[in-house]
Formats: C-alpha cells, structure tokens, sequence
C-alpha cells in the first residue's frame, strides 16, 4: 500500500491539498518503511497534528518556563510582555486544532478528517509567519547579552 496514491485517490472526491504539499510542511513519510497505512487521512491528521503539538510545547515552555531548565528561563526572557500575549493567543489557536485532533482519535470521521487537513492548511501560512517570528527573536536572544536581574544564579 502506498500513501502517496492512497492520499491522491481521496483528493479525486474531496478538495484536499496536494500530498506533496503536506509532505514538504509536516514530512508525512518520515518512517520510510510502513507495511500498511489503513486510514490515510487520520494517519495525516495525526503527521499535522505532531506538528501543531510541537509548536505548542515550545510556546508553553517560552509563556511559563520550567524553573528546572535554564534553557525555557533564559529564552522567556527574550520576549516581551506584548509578544508573550500574541504567543497566548496562537497557543490558544493551536490548542484548539490540537483538541479537535484528539476528539478525531477518539470518534473517528473520514468527513471530520477533510475538515480538518483542510482547516490546518488554510491556517498553515499565517501559523508558519508566527511561529518563524518567535522563532527568529529565540534564536537571536542567544546572541543577545541580557543584562542580569541578579549577580547570583542558583544551578540547583
């Protein structure tokens, strides 16, 4: 069984993006070696998803840092105040297509599945220009020196 057929013989009854358009964005065939893929889309609603929970670990971890990892405490204090408030509301955003992810795996729709490969596609360009911003401030504040609240640090 192969996905790249499988996917394009749905595309032919519903209006879906291309496959290699959601290859390139969320690597669907990231395991090379697959024996069976059963339910195509759910398998790609699950690749999108990964992505989408990625994303929302790494805003977690910038909005509310674990005290016990120096890397999440140093790049919170990369942003300000005003974009920790924008990453809230695209935390939020994804966290909703996330959740509709999960209800998807416990009350399986092929129907809700286009909706949704859809639904995070349209969405995809304007979350890719967010996350690419925050991502550009976090790998810049590394170069950046930030001037010290305290002279001590406590490592634990």
């Amino acid at each position: 069984m192969n996905l790249k057929e499988d996917y394009e013989k749905i595309i032919k009854d519903h209006k879906l993006p291309s496959y290699e358009y959601l290859n390139k964005e969320f690597e669907l065939m990231y395991v090379t070696k697959l024996e069976e893929i059963k339910f195509p889309l759910r398998f790609i609603r699950r690749r999108m998803n990964d992505k989408i929970a990625w994303f929302c670990n790494i805003l977690q971890n910038i909005i509310q840092p674990n005290p016990g990892s120096i890397i999440g405490l140093e790049e919170s204090k990369f942003f300000s105040n005003e974009d920790k408030e924008k990453m809230i509301c695209l935390l939020r955003e994804l966290m909703y297509i996330e959740r509709e992810s999960l209800l998807l795996d416990i009350e399986y729709d092929n129907k809700k599945d286009v909706e949704y490969i859809n639904n995070v596609f349209n969405k995809w360009d304007k979350i890719k220009e967010d996350i690419s911003h925050f991502s550009e401030i976090l790998k810049n504040g590394w170069k950046t020196d930030i001037k010290k609240e305290s002279k001590e640090h406590y490592f634990g």
